[in-house]
């Protein structure tokens, strides 16, 4: 960015001599045209001045826009020059727009100082600069005219001005305008934080906050650390922009490390929480995403929740801050939030974002990701020795409620993260080198025990392994027709067996019936497949219409999507006829009925039909009266029971899928009856 140096009152004179030969050239253009007109002669010597003219008094108008900025600069006594002996120097960026985001960034500073001392009037004026966030130049000069100190204090300022609003006048609308600050606040910070942005403020605003974040500061009689009124602002992030890796690297982590000093200290902040909390405002505090806590109770809040919080939402950012080891330490902070920090996040009821955190940080493709993934599941592991055991009747039952309470709200997020790492965990049971290591197939079992205790980790691993199982039709059917499929779908059958049984033990372990165990298990699967062919579901293609012998000429990559969409529409048409619920009798029949749709999808799209199958297609319901027949557009033949359920017929005839799933099926009733059982200790087949 570069600057004009503006000299008062100089550059007044300039502006009105400026303007005034704008308007000169103007009146000389003007009579010069009259006279060579009046005469006959040319007129463009008065054209040229004309249009030199213009150009001068766009450059007047551009001088008095300026002064304007000037002006307000010294109305407002707002210091962005120096003075000198012959008046002030000012410094105004070259570009108005630069010019007029640095004033208001000024501006807004200044109203936001001053309605922390409890003006009314600037806590007005500063919501009028909420949509100038955007704005670079604004957000430098905002963050700047508030410095590291200001905006650590000033939500501490804030917030006992809520307090007294809270226990007197309760007035809604100062609550809200509070709220409104912080939204401000957190991302002005998440901006002038990030390096990647505009606004960035350098490294050296970085160590300022950590200097006042570690800072003893004072607010009336409340004497707090500087972390707990930051973390306010971190708390009231909603992503629109998120934190940055940069600003996670280097307030993020050393918070932890300061929250764990604490922790280790007998000073009065060993506790933890933020202002907030401390004040008893926290839910006159709570940002617009997610509300905190436990429901029905007064939100409670750590350091180390509201950070969470704001680095949820950035890959990079939950990575940077807990794939780290601090100096010193002997443990990753990922480590020591799930083992030393656990009980912390109890105490305050805050789950949701740490888990959110963990699970942003974990679900990722890089080796990174899966190197923690797996450090979070041996933790996990050995949190959970000894909480599952066989019951006196060998059934399984929970040895230590107490300690599974501890650990239960990790099992929706560890079991999302599982489910992104499917092919991983798939290999800890069929592959000899998994790429998880210290992990057996026993302890895998529990742990895939736990993660079914959460009904959406328990849907998004089925959902997964679905997936799985789709890829290895397709590819069964694009190497040899088909023919490989019972080498390769009998492995995953055995681990989509550990996933069903897992989590029907839970029900039943929750004093479920048998009966009311597998029905909700069925209902879950009749889930996962509606979102697998919803319009977000990972079945689910745009690929358009079956057309007449399109097969022929599909690549590998069209041959899966018209797979995948003929695959879509086949389950989608029987869930609507309610024809898999109505049929299976068992979760495993509801999830064999999927597989048996999918081999139809695959081979419907594959599309060698013998001369048996295309001369039984004659007088179908499914079928034209062409010759030779052709199917009817799969919409219709599913819109139609009596079409859909003779299709059905004829395609497990002539595609073999009976004989091709004879031992899936086999081997999912083995899997889940006899090895989950034995991997657990408890008694098979019940």
């Amino acid at each position: 960015m570069s600057f004009s140096g503006v000299k008062l009152p100089e550059f007044d004179t300039l502006v009105a001599r400026h303007t005034a030969v704008a308007r000169q050239m103007e009146e000389l253009a003007s009579q010069l045209y009259g006279e060579l007109t009046s005469a006959g002669l040319d007129t463009t010597p008065a054209e040229r001045i004309r249009k030199l003219a213009a150009q001068v008094g766009q450059e007047a108008e551009d001088l008095r826009k300026r002064q304007r900025i000037v002006r307000e600069i010294e109305r407002h006594k707002i210091t962005l020059g120096a003075s000198i002996a012959t008046g002030s120097l000012i410094a105004v960026p070259d570009s108005l727009r630069q010019a007029q985001g640095q004033l208001d960034g000024a501006l807004a500073a200044k109203a936001a100082i001053a309605a922390g001392r409890g003006d009314a009037k600037a806590m007005a004026e500063l919501q009028r600069y909420a949509g100038r966030v955007n704005d670079p130049d604004f957000v430098k000069a905002f963050l700047a005219g508030l410095g590291a100190k200001g905006i650590t204090e000033l939500p501490a300022a804030l917030g006992l001005q809520v307090r007294a609003n809270v226990t007197s006048t309760r007035d809604p609308q100062q609550v809200k305008q509070v709220q409104q600050v912080m939204k401000l606040l957190s991302t002005a910070l998440a901006k002038g934080t990030n390096p990647q942005d505009e606004a960035f403020m350098g490294e050296a605003y970085l160590d300022q906050l950590i200097k006042e974040g570690r800072a003893e500061h004072k607010a009336l009689e409340v004497t707090y650390v500087g972390y707990q009124a930051q973390a306010l602002i971190w708390r009231a992030s909603d992503g629109k922009p998120p934190f940055s890796k940069r600003f996670m690297e280097v307030v993020g982590r050393d918070a932890i490390v300061h929250q764990k000093e604490l922790s280790d200290s007998r000073t009065p902040y060993a506790n933890s929480m933020d202002l907030a909390t401390v004040l008893g405002i926290s839910d006159s505090m709570q940002p617009g995403g997610p509300r905190m806590g436990q429901p029905g109770e007064p939100i409670k809040a750590s350091v180390i929740d509201d950070l969470s919080q704001a680095a949820q939402y950035s890959l990079p950012a939950a990575q940077a801050l807990l794939f780290h080891t601090p100096k010193g330490w002997k443990k990753s902070i990922l480590e020591y939030l799930l083992t030393d920090r656990l009980d912390g996040f109890n105490k305050t009821g805050n789950h949701a974002p740490f888990a959110a955190l963990l699970q942003k940080a974990l679900s990722g493709k890089d080796k990174e990701s899966l190197k923690y993934t797996n450090d979070a599941l041996v933790i996990l592991k050995k949190e959970l020795d000894g909480v599952f055991r066989a019951g006196a009747d060998g059934r399984l039952e929970v040895k230590d409620p107490a300690k599974l309470e501890r650990l239960s709200f990790l099992s929706g997020p560890m079991g999302v993260v599982m489910a992104a790492h499917i092919d991983q965990i798939f290999g800890v049971f069929d592959d000899r080198n998994p790429e998880m290591k210290n992990i057996s197939r026993a302890e895998m079992d529990r742990l895939l025990l736990f993660a079914a205790r959460h009904e959406g980790a328990s849907k998004a691993l089925i959902g997964a392994e679905a997936q799985r199982m789709m890829a290895k039709i397709q590819e069964s059917y694009r190497r040899d027709g088909g023919r490989s499929m019972e080498n390769l779908l009998p492995p995953e059958a055995r681990f989509m067996g550990h996933l069903l049984e897992t989590r029907r033990l839970v029900l039943l372990a929750q004093a479920k019936s048998d009966e009311q165990a597998r029905a909700e298990v069925k209902s879950m699967i009749s889930g996962v497949l509606g979102e697998l062919t919803g319009p977000v579901g990972k079945l689910a293609t745009r690929f358009g219409f079956l057309g007449d012998k399109a097969h022929e000429k599909l690549t590998p990559a069209a041959f899966e999507k018209l797979s995948a969409l003929m695959a879509e529409q086949l389950i989608r048409g029987g869930l609507s006829m309610d024809e898999a619920l109505n049929r299976a009798s068992t979760e495993r029949g509801m999830t064999m009925w999927m597989i048996e749709q999918m081999i139809a999808g695959a081979a419907l799209a594959h599309g060698k039909l013998s001369d048996q199958a295309r001369a039984e297609m004659k007088g179908a319901p499914f079928a034209t009266n062409g010759d030779p027949p052709a199917f009817k557009p799969l919409d219709k033949i599913i819109a139609d029971p009596a079409a859909y359920d003779a299709f059905i017929e004829w395609a497990r005839l002539h595609f073999k899928i009976e004989a091709r799933t004879q031992k899936v099926r086999l081997d999912m009733d083995n899997s889940a009856a006899f090895d989950v059982h034995d991997n657990l200790g408890i008694n098979r087949g019940y």
